[in-house]
């Protein structure tokens, strides 16, 4: 059973960062594709999403589409085509669970903050450690699939900071699809909204701290992922054993 997990989660995901890394513009368009495969592999294939967990694929592609045109048309498509696929993840709960919008927000007050800040074309491990230490904690915490969606999105992101030690790239367009993740987390799985906020932490420190140098930001990544994944595995942990 736990090889099984680990194939779903790891092997699309490698696949598709290992080929985005040797063919660049097809990166988003596979990244999208191991996040198909891993949810089709684990909970059953699909064409049309009827879950808010499929939409997750099309966050992807969204970045994909926009990739296609210039830079100004780009970095305005990009957000949108986001926020859309958010909507079309959140409809079924927005009638009982309107709350969920907040997780829109949160996308656009980061895009915001980015934007501001002004992009500097590199890629951190923020994504990657924030998102390999949330996943054990929504393993814990009661959804396996999101777990593995979580884990995948991880190994995406640090195939990504890998490419982009020896050429420039960005990682500001992961920003929508990890935060949809983190919503339908906070919705799908009995948690409080701080526990799930708690996934945020590592990739906006190290993206606050990229003016300090690369590594030191990345080691300010992979420092409080450990500290908030202790402290969310310390509160989701059952008090019963698990046997």
């Amino acid at each position: 059973m736990g090889v099984d997990l680990l194939m779903q989660t790891l092997l699309p995901a490698m696949f598709a960062g290992a080929i985005g890394w040797w063919r660049p513009p097809a990166f988003w368009w596979l990244a999208g594709l191991a996040v198909w495969v891993t949810i089709g592999w684990a909970s059953g294939w699909y064409l049309l999403p009827t879950k808010g967990t499929q939409w997750l694929p099309f966050a992807l592609w969204a970045v994909a589409l926009s990739e296609l045109l210039p830079g100004l048309w780009r970095r305005v498509l990009s957000p949108l085509l986001t926020s859309g696929v958010f909507l079309l993840a959140l409809w079924p709960l927005l009638g009982r669970y309107p709350e969920a919008l907040l997780g829109l927000v949160v996308f656009w007050l980061w895009q915001g903050w980015r934007e501001w800040r002004g992009d500097t074309g590199r890629v951190g491990l923020g994504f990657t450690a924030g998102g390999g230490a949330f996943a054990i904690t929504v393993a814990i915490g009661g959804s396996l699939l999101l777990a593995q969606l979580s884990g995948s999105l991880a190994v995406l992101a640090g195939l990504l900071w890998l490419s982009g030690l020896t050429r420039k790239v960005s990682d500001r367009y992961l920003t929508g699809a990890y935060v949809l993740l983190l919503t339908l987390c906070w919705q799908y799985i009995p948690m409080d909204w701080w526990l799930v906020a708690l996934a945020l932490v590592p990739p906006l420190v190290e993206q606050g701290l990229r003016h300090k140098g690369v590594w030191w930001s990345a080691l300010a990544a992979v420092v409080s992922a450990v500290l908030v994944g202790a402290l969310g595995l310390w509160l989701v942990w059952p008090q019963d054993s698990l046997y």
